[in-house]
């Protein structure tokens, strides 16, 4: 498990001009260890090493040895990158498959740095430039301290360090813990459907929706375009500015729900997602129109399943993931699939009557296919009411089997 936390060292003007030279020659041996491994068709550290390592340190005769290990260990790690979205695409497109840009690094990089280049002691924070290694005091803020604490096994295991446009440096410190046990809880198990105008709906009916996300997207796709049609150079200015700014929001966003989620004060054991691996691959292959494609390419699904792991790993909760195949097709009451059935926002199954909000029959489905899952693998599953505890309808059935008649005072 890893965590990070930024601090900005109070440094004089040559030690920030000994990090920007620092800067451009991590850049420089990042981008030779890249055309090596292309030119080579290979993706081996210690291939690279043996063939590029004494060349780089004459090209880069003040570059730290430490640091040319640092920058062949990421271009490694984007050859390799570079290598996996190339074939995938090679199936689609092979003339631009040909074109794909090799990876590359820009003199205003960020450089990663290992345990060897960077030392953390108390609140002494040392690492090594191109002039000499810096020394600073650094002050970690308090509630990072209290969260991640020594006694837990938290370690400093590295940092990146870079320096942003108002020309302060600032030094990402990574801190991990391989060996912290967490307790899983014994609760209740939970689905989430995530959508484009609900951004997370549970299968207890709790709604986060997406109104502020979509607004904002809208209004920065307007501005975008203005600006792109006009053309000028205080145009081109503006957009440099507010390049970023639609994707600081929605982070902000998936957090916070995220959060909210991992930090629950119900009994929740389990969270099921849907699997949406294959979500890009049918909008590249042309699966959908052309508003659709545009609204799952800003759609930030998997930022939003990547935040909510880490943040319920913390919290002993567990994130599983079913097929996503008829879910929101599905009646979670008959299990009657009828595609019919839905109609923007409300499902009414034409089999059984049950009427229900489309994207809460949806979380009731995900929920109750993990658990089918789980009963048909043997393992322990929590019971729970099965199918109406959205609408406060217990069952009246055990967990796995599937309700045939509908409850009484359900409209």
């Amino acid at each position: 498990m890893r965590r990070s936390v930024t601090v900005f060292p109070d440094l004089s003007a040559k030690e920030v001009s000994a990090i920007v030279e620092t800067r451009k020659q991590y850049a420089k041996a990042f981008n030779m260890s890249v055309d090596c491994l292309i030119s080579n068709s290979s993706t081996s550290k210690r291939f690279l090493h043996e063939v590029q390592y004494e060349r780089i340190k004459e090209e880069c005769h003040s570059l730290p040895t430490g640091l040319i290990q640092c920058a062949r260990d990421v271009a490694v790690e984007a050859v390799k990158t570079w290598n996996v979205k190339r074939t995938k695409l090679k199936q689609r497109n092979p003339k631009k498959a040909e074109r794909m840009r090799r990876p590359s690094m820009k003199e205003k990089c960020t450089m990663r740095y290992d345990v060897r280049t960077v030392t953390l002691r108390g609140s002494q924070l040392t690492f090594s430039t191109c002039d000499r290694r810096i020394r600073t005091i650094i002050s970690i803020p308090g509630f990072f301290t209290e969260r991640y604490p020594d006694s837990e096994g938290w370690k400093q295991k590295g940092a990146n360090i870079g320096v942003n446009r108002k020309g302060r440096v600032f030094v990402n410190l990574i801190y991990e813990c391989p060996d912290c046990d967490i307790v899983e809880n014994d609760g209740k198990i939970v689905g989430l459907d995530r959508g484009i105008y609900n951004i997370v709906t549970t299968s207890d009916g709790t709604h986060y929706g997406a109104k502020d996300v979509r607004r904002v997207k809208r209004k920065y796709n307007h501005v975008r375009s203005e600006l792109q049609e006009k053309g000028t150079r205080s145009a081109r200015r503006r957009l440099k500015a507010i390049s970023g700014c639609e994707k600081r929001f929605v982070h902000d966003q998936n957090h916070c729900i995220s959060k909210k989620l991992a930090n629950t004060d119900e009994d929740v054991s389990v969270y099921v997602l849907e699997d949406l691996s294959s979500m890009n691959m049918l909008r590249l292959r042309g699966k959908s129109n052309r508003t659709m494609r545009k609204w799952l390419s800003n759609w930030s699904y998997s930022d939003l399943e990547f935040k909510l792991i880490y943040k319920c790993q913390r919290n002993g909760i567990r994130v599983e993931f079913v097929d996503a195949r008829y879910t929101s097709q599905k009646c979670c009451v008959c299990k009657t699939i009828d595609k019919a059935s839905r109609k923007g926002n409300r499902y009414v199954c034409r089999h059984c009557g049950n009427a229900m909000h489309a994207d809460v029959n949806a979380a009731i489905n995900i929920r109750d296919s993990y658990i089918t899952q789980t009963l048909k693998s043997g393992q322990a599953a929590v019971n729970q009411p099965y199918g109406w505890s959205a609408i406060g309808k217990p069952a009246t059935e055990p967990v796995g089997k599937t309700l045939t008649s509908k409850p009484s005072g359900l409209s």
